[in-house]
């Protein structure tokens, strides 16, 4: 039995046709409208972890797009190291399980360095840095790495010479210092994903967000892999277009409830909630 969840109404998404999910199932997938896709000419990814999969159906759809991805918690330095480490473990204690575990590194870092460095024209690149200026939070991350972080501003991801980008964005609660850049340059977006964290604490935020960016809320999807608190969801994963933004109250009404048929639990064991707004 599906849960249910009663959130604020500036959550609520207009109707839009031209709905697509790109990405693998459950989590790392999003719902995006097609039409933004096709006049896209830059996707800009903020956090991919290990999963690239929305940008490798991006592509799919429209192979003139520039990619750009930016995680500093991963590369091709991350799976080299970890192919090298399930290597000594399997000469160390040679197993099936431990060879499979080779083989499923060599595998990553074969699949990672065909998308990102061998690709045609250098139309798409991974950048290994953390776009913030929050520093502070990542004096911990070399003991757990081995390697020092790196950083790079917002504002030198983005420029004007850039036009018709697309902007996605996971960086696990660090979206909120970007969000006023992000609404001056939406002018330049054909569409952005942004996945909301601690969405208890900074309803307001999002609430503004919402109201100053040049852009229309399409797509609103519980993350269920956070909980509930205080009966809001501590995740949530929004959509926004450009290509429905024009007379936005006239032209759409708004969704009521949720999910929609293209949506899926981000957590396969689970479902999804059932949304409905006050």
């Amino acid at each position: 039995m599906k849960n249910s969840v009663v959130l604020p109404n500036f959550l609520n998404p207009y109707e839009v046709k031209n709905l697509i999910r790109l990405g693998k199932n459950n989590d790392g997938g999003y719902i995006v409208n097609t039409k933004d896709v096709g006049k896209t000419k830059n996707l800009i990814s903020l956090g991919i972890s290990f999963d690239y999969s929305f940008e490798e159906d991006f592509r799919k759809m429209n192979n003139k797009t520039n990619i750009r991805t930016f995680d500093g918690s991963v590369g091709f330095k991350y799976y080299r190291k970890k192919c090298k480490n399930r290597i000594k473990i399997f000469l160390i204690k040679p197993s099936v399980k431990n060879f499979m575990n080779v083989v499923d590194g060599l595998n990553l870092l074969f699949k990672f360095s065909l998308f990102f460095k061998f690709n045609l024209f250098k139309k798409i690149a991974h950048i290994e840095k953390f776009v913030t200026t929050d520093t502070e939070s990542f004096k911990d991350f070399e003991k757990g790495y081995g390697y020092e972080p790196k950083f790079i501003e917002f504002k030198d991801v983005v420029s004007d010479k850039l036009d018709s980008v697309f902007l996605s964005i996971d960086i696990e609660g660090g979206e909120y210092e970007l969000l006023d850049e992000i609404s001056s340059y939406s002018k330049n977006l054909t569409g952005l994903n942004i996945e909301f964290h601690n969405v208890q604490d900074n309803l307001e935020k999002i609430k503004l967000f919402i109201k100053k960016i040049d852009l229309l809320l399409i797509h609103t999807h519980i993350n269920n892999f956070g909980p509930i608190i205080n009966g809001i969801p501590s995740v949530i994963e929004l959509s926004f277009s450009s290509c429905s933004k024009i007379n936005r109250l006239s032209n759409h009404s708004q969704t009521n409830k949720l999910p929609i048929k293209l949506d899926q639990p981000n957590n396969a064991d689970g479902v999804d909630y059932l949304v409905s707004f006050n």
